[in-house]
């Protein structure tokens, strides 16, 4: 059992892929320990705060959900990377080979491109892999969409009640700005989580158009129409983490 609660078996002696001396075994783990860290632990920051509701838990959860999927990648290159690695080169030093190379193809600029031509040899395949891709960040998107909306309705109302404690002399404006700590993580977490889906909508942006060109025109059209759903979304999420933006101003509370 690691630190994250994640149990990790222990292989029998003379079992594997590939053999491993005691020092390539050291190596190896010294390369998939971070990445471990990463899958097994990013994200759960949000589930051990403590939150003035639920939906504030949830907008957490739901953030980190979504965030998540970046380091992921490095992982999920890591992983691969190791395995090619040993069954190429036969021997630890082909493992952490692997093991580096893929980390840096996962987290790697452009690399969601390079997986796409990696893994697909047709551009209609491609195109088909990125509307997949974009409807399942179109779902995760709705689903926190109303959760902030919420979020942001509960922060209205504190602040409103803040502010009429202060008008009152019951609390300072220092102490009332203390007490939106929830508001703050909400808003790092709806950055957080733009910031992602900025990124990964530009990148898909560019698959699109890289690979419409001779697919069915009908798939490109269900492309598009994907990606202007998701961009309205991010505007929409946008739009919430504006006002979380605005309640927090000194001329709000505090």
């Amino acid at each position: 059992m690691n630190g994250c609660g994640v149990r990790v078996p222990k292989s029998p002696k003379g079992t594997g892929l590939f053999p491993l001396p005691p020092a390539g075994r050291r190596l190896v783990a010294a390369a998939l320990i971070p990445a471990l860290l990463v899958s097994g632990c990013a994200g759960t920051g949000g589930y051990r705060q403590t939150y003035g509701s639920s939906s504030q838990a949830r907008l957490a959860q739901l953030s980190d959900a979504y965030n998540r999927t970046l380091a992921e990648g490095c992982v999920a290159g890591a992983a691969v990377g190791g395995l090619a690695g040993g069954l190429i080169g036969r021997d630890w030093k082909g493992a952490v080979a692997g093991l580096l190379a893929g980390a840096a193809l996962g987290c790697a600029a452009g690399s969601y491109m390079g997986n796409l031509q990696n893994n697909y040899a047709r551009e209609e395949d491609r195109l088909n892999a990125v509307i997949i891709d974009i409807r399942r960040d179109n779902q995760s998107l709705a689903e926190l969409i109303p959760v902030a909306q919420r979020v942001v309705e509960d922060n209205k109302a504190r602040v409103a009640e803040l502010n009429q404690a202060i008008a009152a002399g019951r609390i300072s404006r220092a102490q009332a700005a203390g007490q939106l700590a929830d508001l703050d993580a909400s808003r790092s977490q709806l950055q957080a989580t733009l910031g992602s889906a900025k990124k990964r909508l530009a990148e898909q942006h560019a698959a699109i158009a890289m690979n419409a060109h001779n697919a069915d025109p009908q798939l490109a059209n269900i492309a598009q129409e994907e990606l202007a759903r998701k961009e309205q979304q991010i505007q929409t999420l946008e739009s919430e983490l504006n006002t979380l933006t605005q309640l927090r101003s000194v001329d709000r509370v505090g």
